[in-house]
């Protein structure tokens, strides 16, 4: 194949393969409005052109149909006298009386009015004209001076041809002898101009035309507006799938139809409320439990768990049950919050998890490489927040909280616990034990930690030695630390 050629298909496949990628971005109300479209108006066109050729025919026809009788009407009024013109062709006097009545004839066609009619005529058989007509002239007259009378000698059969804009409808004159045999006497024409007679389907053809563009203008606007409702469903589904994405949960999807859209919008909507349910769940499950059931850990792990080291983290508010007693169950839910919800978020930022709220009780895990550091600094950066807060509600005239903190890391067991239909993800062992009965013996402030954890830590922190103490279940005294955090700077 010539390189010209390969050229030439390579642009073809390009803009080929550029329009679809265009069509295919288009949104999809566009997309039916072209396809719709383009079907309608081919249909259409292919309606009218087959009615426009159907309607040609059937003027052609009745055209034909007029012309035929036209012809055949004068054939007969000119029979008789055209035999007899060639009986008495040697009597001039005879001969002119015959002629007269053709042209007689002749001239009466001209005062029907026939619609695009330009000329009539008898010519005899021998090519010469014996009466002609011209209607285009200003006093039409008969006359024989046409020299083209020769063209139509000899012709046996009907005809119709077309020569300079004029159609013309040709009928051969016979006189009947015998049986079989047949006189030839001449023929009768008519000439029509075709601009005139085809002037109905021009008009025909122009009005279609003209109806197809109105037809094709109204129809576009419909299709847009049955796309447009079509499409409206799906808009309101793409809008809310934007929401959705965007971490926008308040979304409700109207009803615009009941069809299949319809019944995907029904289904989108229960799926948000689910998904509404499902997150306001997690706010009552520890993020530990969220994560590994985000990871698919929790699926693999044996059911009796597996041991990791953790660090943990207890906090409880001192004197609570005397506030209990001077508030409102109002007043001390939303209290508890308040310093519940700074905590948590000092927690998140240190890498640990919230496993649970007891009550005024709040139990955090740490797991990782820096487990210690990340304790120690989350229980230091709790106590010294609480401090600004209360500060800043003392000044306010509200009610304060305080906490104890205890903190201990060592060996625990991970897994799945509870019964089967409610299970949480979260550490049991002495070392939960031993952080709790450290936050039960802890001053409001205060952070004790095991000897074990402070000694893990990277950070010098200043802290200072208390007597062991004994944890139920254990048989050796556990040394302890208090951290001194009011001299620890936290980055």
């Amino acid at each position: 194949m010539p390189k010209k050629n390969i050229n030439i298909w390579s642009k073809i496949s390009r803009g080929y393969f550029q329009l679809k990628w265009r069509f295919a971005s288009l949104r999809i109300r566009f997309k039916l409005i072209i396809i719709i479209g383009l079907l309608f108006i081919g249909l259409y066109t292919i309606l009218s052109f087959i009615i426009l050729s159907q309607g040609k025919q059937i003027l052609n026809k009745r055209l034909e149909q007029t012309c035929d009788l036209s012809l055949q009407h004068v054939a007969q009024v000119i029979k008789d006298d055209l035999l007899l013109y060639y009986d008495h062709e040697a009597d001039q006097d005879v001969n002119s009386e015959h002629v007269g009545h053709i042209r007689e004839a002749i001239f009466n066609i001209s005062n029907e009015k026939v619609e695009g009619l330009k000329y009539a005529g008898v010519i005899d058989r021998n090519g010469n004209f014996l009466a002609f007509m011209d209607t285009d002239k200003s006093q039409p007259g008969l006359n024989t001076a046409n020299p083209q009378g020769k063209r139509y000698k000899n012709l046996l059969r009907k005809q119709t041809r077309e020569i300079n804009g004029i159609i013309e409808y040709i009928l051969p004159i016979t006189a009947k002898t015998s049986a079989k045999n047949h006189i030839y006497l001449g023929v009768t024409v008519l000439g029509f101009s075709k601009e005139i007679i085809l002037q109905p389907i021009k008009q025909a053809t122009q009005m279609l035309i003209v109806l197809s563009i109105f037809v094709i203008v109204i129809s576009v606007f419909a299709i847009s507006f049955v796309a447009q409702r079509m499409t409206r469903q799906i808009d309101q589904l793409s809008l809310a799938v934007r929401k959705l994405s965007q971490g926008e949960l308040d979304v409700d999807i109207p009803i615009l139809s009941n069809d299949e859209l319809g019944q995907f919008s029904r289904e989108f909507n229960t799926m948000i409320i689910h998904l509404r349910e499902k997150l306001q769940m997690q706010k009552f499950i520890s993020k530990l439990t969220v994560q590994m059931i985000r990871n698919g850990s929790i699926a693999e792990l044996p059911p009796e768990g597996e041991k990791r080291e953790v660090a943990i983290v207890f906090t409880d508010v001192r004197n609570f049950t005397l506030l209990t007693e001077r508030l409102g169950a109002e007043e001390i839910v939303k209290l508890i919050n308040i310093y519940h919800d700074l905590q948590a978020d000092i927690i998140d930022q240190h890498n640990g998890f919230v496993d649970k709220f007891n009550g005024d009780q709040v139990m955090s895990i740490f797991i990782g490489k820096s487990l210690a550091d990340d304790a120690v600094q989350a229980a230091v950066e709790i106590q010294k927040s609480i401090k600004l807060l209360n500060k800043k509600r003392a000044a306010e005239g509200k009610v304060t909280l305080t906490v104890g903190c205890g903190v201990n890391i060592g060996e625990a067991i991970l897994g799945k616990m509870g019964a089967k239909s409610r299970l949480d993800y979260t550490v049991i062992g002495d070392v939960v034990n031993v952080a709790a009965r450290l936050c039960s013996i802890a001053k409001p402030g205060q952070i004790l930690a095991s000897e074990l954890i402070a000694s893990r830590i990277n950070n010098d922190y200043p802290k200072i030695k208390l007597e062991p103490v004994i944890v139920k279940g254990k048989r050796d005294p556990i040394p302890i630390v208090d951290i001194d955090y009011e001299q620890v700077f936290i980055m």
